[in-house]
């Protein structure tokens, strides 16, 4: 039971240190245009400086937020790319809108492409999976089929599941191949 105890705290310190925005180290150092940068950068919200004001003022210090917002601006066009919407896409997260004007068109149009190509390694996937529990399906009948100490009724009913099962599975591989013909796939 103390061992829960123990677990349960050492979560909820884990969680309080992750919800935590800046320390009181960083607040003091006060390298606003630096943290602008990395928070630009890196694609955080305008609204986070509004976390660093509230933390800050908890140990007396102020934030520099014409510093803080010019520099996140900065970062900000390092971040708003083609490429990094593209790269973001691809990996399945979701869309952060802080891009805004021209650079916007440009992060959602990469956004919008890698993200295409994330759907289709989803849908090749499940092509694969659904291909691989239909054959592992068959084996399971296979298998009890060939068991000597079944029923006659219950052999019949395995023989139907069977066959329906190979027809699932041939019906899945043409699909799969003509899904991988119509968007020119060879992985």
């Amino acid at each position: 039971m103390q061992i829960k105890n123990i677990v349960k705290i050492m979560i909820g310190g884990m969680l309080l240190v992750s919800c935590e925005t800046i320390s009181e180290t960083e607040c003091v150092a006060g390298n606003w245009s630096d943290l602008g940068y990395r928070d630009g950068v890196s694609g955080k919200s305008r609204t986070r400086i509004a976390k660093y004001v509230e933390k800050c003022g908890e140990f007396g210090q102020d934030v520099d937020r014409n510093t803080y917002l010019t520099n996140y601006e900065t970062g900000l066009t390092h971040y708003c790319t083609y490429d990094k919407g593209f790269s973001i896409g691809e990996n399945g997260s979701s869309y952060n809108a802080v891009c805004e004007g021209p650079q916007a068109a440009e992060f959602r149009a990469g956004y919008d492409d890698g993200h295409a190509l994330y759907e289709l390694h989803q849908e090749y996937e499940r092509y694969q999976n659904n291909i691989d529990d239909t054959e592992n399906q068959i084996a399971d009948v296979r298998s009890r089929v060939s068991d000597p100490e079944i029923s006659a009724d219950e052999k019949k009913r395995l023989s139907k599941k069977l066959r329906r099962l190979k027809n699932d599975l041939k019906d899945l591989r043409w699909d799969f191949r003509h899904f991988r013909q119509e968007y020119d796939l060879d992985w």
